[in-house]
């Protein structure tokens, strides 16, 4: 039996096969433990946590219906909760390595496959509870937020140089960094790494130099933990944070991308990645990441309107863009969009976006009648209930009315809401993503700063960088047709250079195409664009015949 301590420790076994925790339960009151409760669901193990905290809870991974292991793990590390700093054994049938990553992603204290063995569980849970009752000042200090007191406590069990040392001086680390006694937590970091190089001292390192502003360090920090350990996701994330920062938004997506490669179930990852692939104008990656994403949040504290919203638009996008191939992204992208108001409440405003992005869908998918219809039933409800027609819904009834061909209405909107929003700053920015020239200040500011260094950019003909400044500029202003105009500029530049890449290709005959549906035919840049488009057409024209070995 184990020590007689454990005769005072609160446990929780979630399963869903009722012979298996019976067993478990044996086991666990054998080894000494004094109280067992069981659940057989996700919903009925945080019922349970709702009520009681427990020192330990062992959560199968597959649950059935409804929440899994992973997720109730989401849930108790993210939201406050009697449970949060519980000791959380994840157990698994699974062999799969994306499961096995995206456990191990949300950090539980140990991962057990079964089947399990009394003795290989005793020897788990004995290692886990010796820590926590010897260090158990420290995590009640930690729990109280009583960061000063750890400093103290750890400090003086590293001075005796006991078996724990190593995770008082990780705790200690973390804490200095949320004390900003960056350092302190340098020195802890140095120190260890004095002696032996360990991936979480290397990663508070780069966590150091990140705050210090040393970006270029934090950065290369990074990249030797990646080389050190390619599985350690943390270094991907903070590495992501650092490409944001420094404005490489291409850098980014790459890290992240490399990321759900190694850990495809992890929806706020893939959440993460569809909105830096938006501002890098990657329509289909964005469109697959918040597909997958959407798929993943079924359950998930992490689920967001907000994606699934997303999701649609960039499907629609996305078809626009090559229909055949987005066929299995429009098809999903429509059972989202008919399902929001299921998902997130039967409220008047869900109701509507859900047809008025359905009315979309259908106007890309080619069945006139259908997205006619869904417009109509957004408008039934606007008309119902005046006060749920804000600026965030007419903006999206304006573009429904556009994609349908409705110019005059979508117009007189328009003109309501710049009269509306007259002397309010925040709403003049939303309504300005429909204009082809800013109305706010922040954003005539914006676009002068963008092209300014997007020209400079060009006439150095670092073209990337161009379209980099132009594309970011896009993600707010979408119909501003100068920005478009210098962003096809850019793309041919590139294009020019780099010829062998065919998605260049793509993105300029999308931003021709996107030109072509908002200019205005008396608009004082159509000559421009009409010089621009056959620019196009030569260089892949002349690009085509030397594939082909044509004179």
């Amino acid at each position: 039996m184990l020590d007689g301590a454990y005769s005072k420790l609160q446990a929780l076994i979630v399963d869903d096969f009722e012979s298996f925790r019976i067993t478990l339960s044996k086991m666990l009151q054998d080894f000494g433990i004094g109280s067992v409760d069981s659940a057989s669901s996700g919903t009925e193990a945080l019922r349970y946590c709702d009520l009681k905290a427990y020192d330990i809870i062992l959560c199968d991974q597959n649950l059935g219906k409804g929440k899994t292991g992973q997720q109730i793990l989401e849930v108790l590390r993210h939201q406050p909760n009697l449970n949060s700093d519980s000791l959380f054994v994840l157990v698994s049938a699974e062999s799969n390595k994306s499961i096995i990553m995206a456990a191990y992603d949300y950090e539980p204290d140990a991962y057990l496959t079964k089947p399990i063995t009394a003795q290989t569980l005793r020897q788990r849970l004995e290692r886990l509870f010796r820590q926590r009752i010897s260090l158990a000042p420290i995590y009640k200090a930690l729990k109280k937020n009583d960061l000063h007191s750890v400093v103290a406590l750890c400090e003086a069990e590293i001075a005796t140089s006991n078996r724990f040392t190593n995770v008082c001086q990780k705790i200690l680390g973390r804490v200095f960094l949320q004390l900003n006694e960056l350092e302190k937590a340098e020195n802890v970091y140095r120190n260890i790494l004095e002696v032996r190089q360990l991936d979480w001292a290397m990663l508070g390192m780069a966590q150091v130099k990140k705050l210090q502003g040393d970006a270029l360090s934090a950065q290369h920090w990074l990249e030797e933990i990646i080389q050190f350990n390619p599985l350690c996701l943390k270094a991907y994330d903070l590495l992501a944070q650092v490409m944001a920062e420094r404005n490489d938004l291409q850098g980014q997506q790459k890290v992240l991308q490399q990321a759900v490669d190694i850990s495809p179930l992890s929806i706020v990852r893939q959440q993460m990645l569809g909105d830096v692939a938006v501002k890098n104008n990657d329509v289909i990656t964005a469109a697959n990441s918040y597909r997958k994403a959407v798929r993943l949040g079924e359950n998930s504290c992490h689920d967001d309107l907000r994606f699934h919203e997303d999701f649609v638009r960039t499907g629609i996008q996305y078809t626009r863009l090559d229909k055949n191939a987005a066929s299995g992204v429009l098809r999903d992208a429509l059972k989202v969009a008919a399902e929001i108001p299921q998902r997130f409440g039967k409220t008047n405003k869900t109701k509507i976006s859900s047809y008025l992005l359905e009315s979309q869908l259908f106007s890309v998918a080619g069945e006139e009648r259908r997205s006619t219809d869904a417009l109509l039933n957004a408008q039934k409800i606007i008309d119902s209930d005046k006060d749920v027609a804000d600026v965030d819904i007419k903006i999206e009834l304006v573009k429904t009315l556009r994609a349908l061909g409705h110019v005059e209405k979508s117009d007189k909107i328009v003109a309501e809401l710049l009269s509306d929003s007259a002397g309010n700053e925040d709403d003049l920015q939303k309504v300005d993503c429909l204009l082809h020239e800013p109305c706010s200040a922040k954003n005539k500011a914006m676009v002068a700063k963008i092209n300014s260094e997007g020209i400079a950019f060009y006439e150095a003909k670092d073209f990337s960088k161009a379209v980099d400044c132009f594309t970011r500029a896009l993600r707010d202003l979408p119909q501003n047709i100068g920005l478009r105009l210098n962003l096809l500029q850019a793309l041919l530049g590139q294009f020019k250079q780099h010829s062998d890449q065919p998605q260049l290709a793509l993105l300029m005959q999308s931003t021709i195409d996107y030109i072509q549906n908002i200019i205005p035919q008396d608009h004082e840049q159509l000559r421009r664009f009409r010089q621009l488009e056959d620019s196009f057409r030569l260089a892949t024209s002349t690009h085509t015949q030397s594939r082909v070995g044509l004179p």
